[in-house]
């Protein structure tokens, strides 16, 4: 018997220096074949074309172009299930990216019958594959040995499975925690006429509106979720940030001079109500699914979300006004100040403080689902990642930035919009 598991030869002692070849491949025949040729000179038995060579040659090479033509043929099927594969899996891509969930939605219906013909082909392909051994059956009589016997293939189905589409429709969807590597220019939004002065705010609501707001023209932006333009609408005080609250259809906005905070219909596209602090101007604002953090001089304002007071954190220092705002899984609030990063937690207390001479005048502040930290620096003209702790791990972006005021990412996190050119362009990157 001669396979790929360990074991040893165990019919006549004469056949004993024959051994067990290493692997069973057709690559391997060869090999097989001269450990025949060589037992034939312990057994006192001329190799002859009549006899040996009838046997071992003629019988392993017939084996070995069968075995060929298996592989080849094999090798093609993949390839070809590898090229169907990628097409889907480059369309679906292009639409995740550039498309809107309607398009996903259509596309991946549509889509059904190509990945069952690819799933059929991948099932019959996976069962085709068998373990293959190489199995010497001996002549019945050693004493009147006209030829030593014949090779045969032993067959062991594959061990590799496949879940069909039924035994895949019970799992449980996983959630990916999505963090940014790298972003990519893909093109600026085309405002169709509309000027942009100072855009210093920007955000995207749960269905993938995005929302900015510029502080000059006093104005709110809005644009679909395939980025095209949509309307504008005129504010009552300036404008500084924006912050859409999770779970809802409502944006937060924090005006730089005065002393309100505008709540926002994103679906009307209007100013639903507006709230007097007790402060004379607003900062930064960050709204998380439970409160709304408004920032001010040495100090951020908690509010509930209908605008009503809760409490106050003092921040590191008095003479800190913290211009951007955003919060942690944990609690932690992160603001920008100057050339620095502050993160502290929901008491107060410091968490820790960022500094670069890679970071010059931080801007907006945005956190992904493991809680690392990507801060814009305006005059740096880049976006340094940290990580919750403060310790930076990369430099994500420095090309096609020029004096960036504010960014968000949309919901997926597979793209990035950027208030560029000192908030007078609003650029559209790829982030993967």
């Amino acid at each position: 018997q001669y396979n790929t598991y360990p074991s040893t030869y165990t019919t006549s002692k004469h056949y004993e220096h024959i051994g067990v070849p290493e692997v069973s491949t057709a690559d391997q025949v060869d090999v097989f074949s001269n450990k025949l040729y060589s037992a034939t000179e312990v057994l006192h038995v001329k190799p002859t074309d009549t006899v040996l060579r009838r046997v071992t040659h003629y019988q392993l090479t017939e084996l070995k172009n069968k075995d060929v033509t298996v592989n080849k043929r094999q090798e093609k099927d993949i390839g070809d299930l590898v090229a169907s594969t990628n097409a889907q899996k480059e369309v679906l891509e292009f639409i995740r990216d550039h498309g809107s969930e309607k398009q996903a939605f259509i596309l991946i219906y549509s889509s059904k019958q190509i990945l069952d013909v690819i799933e059929k082909k991948v099932k019959e392909l996976t069962e085709s594959f068998v373990h293959t051994s190489l199995w010497f059956v001996e002549s019945v009589s050693i004493e009147n040995l006209t030829d030593l016997g014949s090779i045969e293939w032993k067959y062991t189905p594959s061990s590799v499975s496949i879940d069909t589409y039924k035994q895949r429709q019970s799992q449980a969807p996983v959630v990916l925690k999505r963090q940014v590597t790298s972003i990519t220019h893909l093109f600026d939004i085309n405002l169709k006429g509309e000027k942009l002065e100072g855009a210093t705010g920007i955000t995207i609501s749960d269905n993938n509106t995005l929302i900015f707001c510029d502080v000059i023209t006093k104005k709110l932006y809005f644009c679909d979720e395939n980025d095209t333009y949509l309307s504008s609408i005129c504010c009552p005080y300036d404008p500084w940030d924006i912050s859409a609250i999770p779970q809802t259809t409502t944006a937060v906005v924090s005006c730089a001079y005065n002393s309100y905070i505008l709540f926002v219909d994103i679906n009307g596209r209007k100013i639903s109500k507006q709230i007097q602090l007790k402060q004379k101007g607003t900062d930064g604002v960050s709204a998380t699914k439970d409160e709304i953090f408004v920032g001010a001089k040495g100090k951020i304002h908690v509010l509930d979300l209908c605008g009503n007071f809760k409490r106050t954190i003092n921040v590191q220092k008095v003479e800190h006004c913290p211009g951007f705002i955003s919060v942690c899984s944990n609690g932690n609030i992160c603001y920008s100040f100057n050339h620095e990063i502050h993160c502290i937690t929901s008491n107060g207390n410091t968490v820790f403080t960022y500094t670069s001479h890679d970071l010059r005048q931080s801007r907006d502040i945005q956190i992904d689902d493991v809680d690392n930290i990507y801060v814009l620096g305006r005059d740096s003209q880049n976006i340094h990642k940290l990580t919750s702790s403060g310790t930076l791990e990369d430099i994500l972006l420095k090309d096609n930035l020029c004096k960036p005021l504010a960014f968000c990412y949309n919901k997926k996190r597979f793209k990035t919009y950027i208030a560029n050119n000192d908030g007078k362009t609003i650029s559209v990157f790829k982030t993967s």
